[in-house]
């Protein structure tokens, strides 16, 4: 039987999600605790990779289990066995067979946080302490230059054939020091938002304008080496069929 399950975990205490030898993993610890159920290997697709550090309120896996459960036992076993860093927040049966948590996908969001205020050190992990002031006005201004379909590039890590995609939105959100980005699309590629992300700051912190934001966008090429920002402030909110 196939399952779908709905996941959140704190990315700080895991070394990213995708299996790894002798490190601890979001997959390889769900794998491990399936697999012992089933007393056979299972296998858990997730809709996408989060690297190490990065966090999920609704990362959404696939697997099939040879014993048949209803849901909530499912679901309570997993919760009993798995780290207090990672919950399921729900668990379905899937019927369609051609249903995969990655290829199924319409769109996702994303959340980036900075703290424009004094450096936190409890928030640390969870936020990018960024601990200056942003032009919050000039952000959302150049953010919607990058709304729409696009060849992502210049915001792309590593070199990769195609980095077209649909941003549907981007929306900034200030909560007193803290400033929320949230961006939702249809695909995204190798560090795509912590670089969107990066090069917003560089904006609204006047080391980059908007002409140059633009030209990136449409010659691909990274005119100003603006800052990858770092994992902790990226949270996958939510995964979309």
């Amino acid at each position: 039987m196939k399952y779908l399950l709905s996941i959140s975990y704190d990315g700080s205490k895991y070394c990213g999600l995708q299996k790894l030898n002798n490190q601890k993993t979001v997959q390889g610890e769900l794998e491990q605790i399936l697999s012992l159920l089933s007393k056979s290997p299972v296998v858990v697709k997730a809709a996408g990779r989060t690297d190490r550090g990065v966090h999920a309120l609704d990362q959404k896996c696939h697997f099939e289990l040879k014993r048949v459960m209803t849901p909530f036992r499912l679901r309570y076993y997993i919760n009993r066995c798995t780290s207090p860093y990672l919950h399921v927040n729900s668990c379905t049966v899937i019927e369609d067979k051609n249903f995969h948590a990655r290829f199924s996908v319409k769109s996702k969001i994303y959340i980036y946080k900075i703290n424009m205020g004094a450096y936190d050190a409890i928030q640390n992990d969870y936020v990018y302490n960024y601990n200056r002031p942003l032009d919050v006005e000039v952000m959302r201004k150049a953010s919607e230059l990058l709304v729409g379909a696009h060849d992502y590039r210049a915001f792309v890590s590593g070199k990769k054939d195609k980095c077209e995609s649909i941003i549907e939105y981007i929306e900034i959100i200030r909560n007193g020091q803290i400033l929320e980005i949230e961006v939702k699309g249809k695909a995204f590629y190798t560090h795509m938002i912590r670089n969107i992300v990066g090069a917003l700051i560089y904006v609204a912190s006047g080391r980059m304008t908007e002409v140059e934001l633009k030209n990136m966008l449409e010659t691909g090429r990274r005119i100003v080496e603006y800052m990858k920002v770092p994992p902790c402030g990226l949270y996958l909110k939510k995964v979309e069929y």
